[in-house]
């Protein structure tokens, strides 16, 4: 199977499975991500929103240990394929305590992706820079840890395919 058929191929599943999360949270399902934004420099909007009609729906707050460090991005240009990823080389927290951000019902909140910030690894340490027609394969991965499920935290992985446009 050659390269583009494949990618192609991975593009169609993942297509089929934007904002279905895959984990074991009672919540899973109430998770949806969407790109909100994505500019050429490399900063990507992603909002996560609660599709509950019933609950607030918790998600660990990114200055902590639990909620940072959770981001994944697969760019696929023109065939190829290159993934970028927060890197925990370097974060240390003066104060580690589980924290977590409440979306009400029917509400959201927006997280801002730097791919070429300070706890990005990409390969090389080539900035990122993104282009019309760019395929991105964002992922957000919390595991299920004792803490969330204390807290009664969502956790999970869910994956959504966006495109970039230009900016």
């Amino acid at each position: 199977m050659t390269v583009i058929k494949f990618v192609c191929a991975v593009s169609f599943v993942l297509a089929l499975s934007v904002t279905t999360a895959i984990g074991a949270s009672e919540s899973l399902r109430d998770l949806e991500l969407t790109v909100v934004d994505v500019t050429h420099s490399g900063r990507i909007t992603v909002r996560m929103a609660n599709a509950s009609h019933q609950k607030p729906l918790k998600v660990w707050t990114e200055a902590n240990s639990w909620g940072a460090l959770r981001w994944r991005v697969v760019i696929i240009r023109k065939g190829q394929i290159r993934t970028v990823f927060e890197d925990a080389d370097g974060v240390g927290f003066t104060r580690n305590i589980p924290v977590a951000d409440t979306i009400k019902v029917g509400s959201h909140i927006d997280r801002h992706l730097d791919v070429n910030g300070e706890y990005w690894s990409t390969a090389g340490g080539e900035k990122v820079q993104f282009e019309s027609g760019d395929q991105l394969i964002v992922i957000y991965e919390v595991p299920p840890e004792n803490e969330a499920k204390q807290m009664l935290v969502w956790y999970g992985v869910p994956t959504l395919v966006g495109e970039s446009g230009r900016r």
